[in-house]
């Protein structure tokens, strides 16, 4: 009996136990939640702000693509630790190329980006900010005409037309060869024996020599020849300076994407013009670069045919367009005319193209 008074008395005191720590956990769990509350109702939210991020390391030379999400993307960035000059857009810097290395997690500045039209470099030459790795820069001059009336820009694809002059020569001695026909002497013929040329009888039997005798006229052949040639840049490359300013921001930077800066307006577009005979770079292939030089070389006439946008696959191999298919596909005649009548005018003035006055000296004017 005395035992089971004591087992009862031992139960009480865990019950009575129990229920004072579960109270006492209760009223601590309720005092905290209570202070936590207070706290987040009283903390002040952080101000952000979203700019553009690069999500993975971009290196010197990369086209900025932002359809690509693993290349950057939009994150909140604190106010307090903006930069001074950063995108607020993935619009501002889709198609732009990176002139240095990039880390991942690095907002993007304008000095980091460069377009298509941008002088200024950091850490080398604009010009070599391109991203085909399989095509080299290349630069050929380039007369009004040739440029397509210099309606090319950078980014257009275009082929190279190539007007070539050919001379018939001797395959014996290299040499150009006219057809002269002279009486020779009756006898012996071995005097006369050497690089005279070459020995033939006329229809009457008289011996007569063959030998290079005024000059020659060239045939004109005309070919395409280098394709899908991308435009880099149309005229003189600009000197690079690197004390040059930083070039303004876009107008949607400007609006938003300045730290606390006024916002600087855009600059005024200036037309460009260019002279009758300018330098064209173009990106193409190694092969292709010594194929132009060639045709260079050997005095080639080059013209550029531009492409329709986005047309970047390659074209039968044309026929070479000389005289002679002229003549087959026209059904021009061979032989010269016997009528009893002719033009009175061979030929008209050719046409003349004045050049445009500019609107300063019309103003002056």
């Amino acid at each position: 009996m005395g035992g089971n008074r004591m087992l009862i008395i031992a139960a009480a005191v865990i019950i009575i136990l129990v229920v004072l720590l579960g109270g006492a956990y209760m009223f601590m769990k309720s005092s905290g939640s209570k202070k936590a509350a207070e706290a987040s109702v009283t903390a002040t939210p952080l101000s952000v702000t979203q700019i553009v991020v690069a999500v993975q390391d971009i290196q010197r030379g990369m086209t900025i693509n932002v359809e690509k999400q693993d290349m950057v993307q939009l994150q909140d960035w604190p106010n307090d630790f903006l930069p001074i000059a950063y995108y607020t857009s993935l619009e501002e810097v889709d198609g732009k190329i990176a002139r240095m290395e990039i880390p991942r997690g690095s907002p993007l500045f304008p000095d980091m980006l460069a377009g298509p039209g941008d002088m200024l470099s950091v850490g080398g030459s604009a010009a070599a900010l391109f991203s085909y790795k399989d095509r080299v820069a290349y630069a050929i001059p380039m007369d009004k005409q040739g440029g397509v009336a210099w309606a090319i820009r950078p980014g257009d694809r275009v082929d190279v037309v190539a007007a070539i002059k050919l001379t018939p020569i001797d395959a014996k001695y290299q040499t150009a060869q006219d057809v002269q026909f002279l009486a020779l002497p009756q006898g012996d013929l071995a005097q006369l024996s050497g690089t005279f040329g070459d020995f033939e009888s006329l229809p009457n039997g008289q011996q007569a020599i063959v030998f290079p005798s005024g000059p020659k006229i060239p045939q004109l052949v005309v070919q395409l020849t280098v394709q899908n040639a991308i435009v880099w840049h149309v005229g003189a490359w600009k000197q690079e300076s690197e004390n040059a300013p930083t070039p303004a921001p876009t107008e949607a930077a400007a609006a938003g994407g300045l730290g606390g800066q006024e916002a600087t307006p855009p600059p005024a577009p200036v037309q460009v013009t260019y002279g009758d005979v300018e330098p064209v770079t173009l990106l193409v292939s190694r092969e292709d670069v010594l194929v132009l030089k060639y045709l260079e070389e050997m005095g080639a006439d080059l013209d550029l045919v531009l492409r329709p946008a986005g047309y970047t696959a390659p074209v039968i191999q044309t026929q070479p367009v000389w005289l002679r298919y002229v003549l087959d596909k026209y059904q021009l005649p061979t032989e010269p005319s016997d009528l009893p009548v002719a033009l009175a005018t061979v030929r008209s003035q050719p046409l003349e193209l004045t050049p445009a006055t500019p609107p300063a000296q019309e103003q002056a004017k």
